[in-house]
């Protein structure tokens, strides 16, 4: 054995391990709230806990079905979700565009600054928006709400869709302009189709924090038919009637579901932006 590649190997094995215990950490409160989920309700508050349900139940999730609002609670939170990642998309594609491809004066000071509102904590202007909704007469809307999140989200997305269309090469675009493409055309038969890993990447990070989100969708909404699910979950874990652990473990698992298939549907898209964005320069 080459002693040279033994510490080599010992570094990888560490790697390993150090990683199989994040996962380990980072799966066992979501398991342990599906096995919370199918348990029957006595042994949920046992002691010593029970490891694994006996039996499976469903019955929280049925009970679920006697709780006025929760489908609409996924509905609002899916409306907001994808209507926040088009018009984000809408935005920051052509904008990473003009500032990767276009030089013109003051261009890096416009994206500091672009870059700059993104740093602002959510919390403090929460208030003053949540006035001007009110002022407005946009509380309990969908576009007020999706506008709210996109102008959270723009600036990260033109920064990150901005490195994947530098990668591109520039020859490309010229020879389509040669062949009598207008600049909009080559921006979408050409980058666009080639920064696909990337735009899969920003998206699901945009689903997941609109998804997740409880400030905003708690201060926008004042009608129980607006409310989104991260509100929902909140109103199960506080109920006036009593807290069912069985039940509020279920929505958790519910809630959690979408994001998962998300991030399953485009898994390999998302670790393909990641990677590309790894290699950039």
């Amino acid at each position: 054995m080459d002693p040279s590649k033994t510490p080599s190997r010992f570094v990888n094995l560490l790697t390993y391990v150090i990683l199989s215990v994040g996962c380990v950490l980072a799966l066992a409160p979501l398991v342990w709230s599906f096995l919370t989920s199918v348990k029957i309700g006595i042994n949920i508050v046992i002691y010593p806990p029970q490891w694994l349900p006996d039996p499976f139940s469903a019955e929280h999730y049925l009970a679920l079905e006697h709780r006025g609002g929760i489908p609409r609670f996924f509905l609002n939170s899916l409306i907001l979700s994808t209507g926040t990642i088009l018009v984000c998309l809408m935005v920051a594609v052509p904008g990473a565009y003009a500032a990767a491809r276009f030089r013109f004066a003051g261009k890096n000071a416009i994206l500091l600054t672009i870059l700059a509102t993104s740093m602002i904590p959510g919390i403090s202007v929460l208030i003053p928006i949540y006035l001007l909704a009110i002022r407005a007469k946009l509380l309990n809307s969908y576009a007020f709400m999706i506008l709210v999140y996109s102008a959270w989200m723009i600036p990260q997305t033109i920064w990150f869709i901005k490195g994947f269309v530098e990668v591109i090469p520039r020859d490309l675009e010229e020879a389509a302009l040669l062949d009598g493409c207008s600049v909009p055309e080559a921006m979408f038969r050409i980058v666009l189709p080639l920064i696909q890993p990337g735009l899969a990447a920003i998206s699901i990070v945009i689903f997941i924090f609109v998804w997740n989100d409880f400030l905003i969708g708690r201060a926008m909404t004042s009608q129980e038919n607006m409310r989104t699910v991260q509100v929902g979950l909140v109103q199960v874990l506080h109920d006036d009637v009593g807290r069912s652990w069985g039940q509020l473990m279920a929505f958790t698992v519910l809630a959690v579901t979408p994001v998962l298939v998300a991030f399953s549907l485009l898994q390999r898209r998302f670790v393909e932006g990641l990677t590309s964005g790894a290699l950039r320069g």
